[in-house]
């Protein structure tokens, strides 16, 4: 089955909204087999509204409309899309009586002009708005579906989430079971050469590579009747691709390494802490995007300056004079700095040359040196980042928690 997600709006078409809307249905579509063929904007023009529903209707069997069911005159989604498809119009007393409950519950009273969100055929499944004033709708059309969706992205997805998801339920022949593998530091090229035979199109799984933030995820899609049969088939073809990729599998589905770091320090009972130059906190911060980290980190220092890495870390003045602050060295040194200084069982550390100023021939912008101070040995590596100022620090964070997880899991 395929589906076109259509938004409507003019903020869409001008860029002034990132239409997050799309990629989350497009991403929900998959756990039902749906096949998102089409993603498609148009301003509020009636004409070109219209226009896009009846080519959209032409290709795929659902259709979902994003955007446009509000109280205003230029709201003209719900109009067009019904006067499209011949159907007309009739006030629910009891969607408008929802409205007024949500003013009433935010001490509002209900202006005019909000009836017009009451108004849908008579043969629509309404979708309630828990979030907003603005109801959905499910309609069926000679042997299609129409989706229509408020625009806010809470509102949606909420909405999708609540009502239109039991609904893909139900029209489902079988199951599909969604697996991500998360992988880091390794190129697409050579991922295909250890796993090409798993990757592809199958006659019960899919299994197709995408670039994720600064990784590669492959994301596996089991079909089967049952969700067990479907759940065993995805988790056979995940054990294999692991078991070929170990050194680079950094987790799975949503969760991010610091997840995946936080259970290993969970289950060792190990603390940690960061002492941080080029990226000036950025490995504090995102260690501490997780919940629960508050027992396991225990203390971060950015030490920009040399002054402040022999102040706060114990840097000797000779190493940084010798090989100055970007070097394996220093990141040694700091590392082991903030383990002893902290007293915990990890050291992190991070120094280099962020950018776009400050490189030179022998030491070039993107430069930069990680150390880990375990409790038995100190490792430093070297990165050659490219990019921005921002994404060279990313990538150096997104280095340093890698190699972390790697020598925790060994």
């Amino acid at each position: 089955m395929k589906a076109e997600i259509l938004a409507v709006g003019n903020e869409v078409v001008t860029g002034h909204t990132i239409n997050t809307n799309a990629s989350f249905i497009a991403s929900r579509l998959q756990d039902y087999g749906v096949l998102t063929a089409y993603h498609t904007a148009v301003g509020d023009v009636k004409e070109d509204i219209e226009e896009a529903l009846h080519y959209a209707l032409r290709r795929v069997e659902i259709v979902f409309v994003i955007g446009g069911l509000g109280p205003t005159e230029d709201d003209l989604t719900k109009q067009v899309v019904c006067q499209a498809l011949n159907k007309p119009l009739v006030f629910y007393e009891d969607v408008y009586q929802g409205i007024v409950d949500y003013f009433k519950r935010t001490n509002r009273t209900t202006p005019e002009n909000n009836k017009r969100q009451a108004y849908f055929p008579t043969d629509a499944h309404i979708l309630e708005n828990t979030c907003g004033t603005a109801p959905g709708c499910l309609i069926k059309y000679e042997g299609k579906m129409i989706v229509l969706l408020p625009g806010p992205p809470h509102e949606l997805i909420a909405m999708f989430n609540g009502q239109v998801c039991p609904y893909l339920e139900k029209q489902m022949e079988g199951v599909f079971y969604t697996v991500d593998v998360k992988c880091f530091g390794i190129g697409e090229s050579h991922l295909a050469e250890q796993i090409g035979d798993l990757l592809g199109t199958f006659e019960d799984v899919v299994v197709a590579p995408y670039v994720g933030k600064l990784e590669i995820i492959l994301r596996i899609r089991a079909y089967k009747k049952n969700y067990e049969e479907a759940y065993a088939r995805g988790e056979e073809i995940k054990n294999s691709i692991v078991s070929r990729l170990k050194p680079y599998v950094i987790g799975y589905n949503e969760e991010e390494i610091e997840e995946s770091i936080l259970k290993i320090l969970q289950k060792k009972r190990w603390t940690v802490s960061t002492a941080e130059s080029c990226t000036g906190g950025l490995l504090a911060g995102t260690l501490v995007n997780c919940s629960g980290i508050s027992s396991y980190f225990k203390e971060g220092v950015v030490t920009y300056s040399n002054e402040a890495k022999m102040k706060y870390l114990g840097v000797q003045e000779a190493t940084l004079d010798q090989y100055g602050a970007v070097s394996h060295q220093t990141a040694h040194e700091m590392a082991e700095g903030i383990r002893h200084m902290a007293g915990v069982h990890i050291g992190l550390s991070t120094t280099g040359i962020a950018g776009p100023d400050g490189g030179t021939l022998e030491k070039p912008v993107g430069l930069v040196y990680i150390g880990i101070a375990l409790p038995e040995e100190t490792f430093t590596y070297e990165l050659r980042l490219e990019g921005s100022r921002q994404e060279v620090r990313n990538k150096a964070v997104k280095h340093i928690l890698c190699r972390l997880f790697e020598k925790l899991q060994n």
